[in-house]
């Protein structure tokens, strides 16, 4: 239940303030490199989500926002891994697990070389 709580109240601040006018924490990888990680822009992205700016959302980080699902997912699943042994089991299977490190890889690379 608190991990609820904290996943609510971090949820309310991005509602209310958009990262892009606030000082919410940078990128360390974009801060000494200058190229972007796969999660560059998913705080826009999240911000722009939760006011229903698909658009925008989609233009900030578009890999994480089709993501998201399957992250969310299998954060419920390990935060419920003992009460849905099941789920967990389905949502952390070794196919799924390696689909997501694979396409966040080559979002990461691509995102830079394109």
């Amino acid at each position: 239940m608190p991990a609820l709580i904290v996943a609510g109240i971090i949820i309310l601040i991005y509602y209310i303030f958009d990262p892009i006018n606030h000082p919410f924490p940078r990128c360390l990888f974009y801060c000494i490199t200058g190229w972007e990680c796969a999660g560059c822009g998913s705080q826009r992205m999240l911000h722009a989500l939760l006011h229903g700016d698909f658009i925008s959302a989609w233009n900030y980080n578009a890999v994480i926002m089709i993501l998201s699902p399957i992250l969310l997912m299998m954060i419920v699943a390990g935060l419920f891994q003992k009460e849905l042994p099941r789920f967990y089991d389905i949502i952390y299977s070794r196919w799924i697990v390696w689909s997501v490190i694979i396409i966040i890889l080559a979002w990461w690379i691509l995102r830079n070389i394109i």
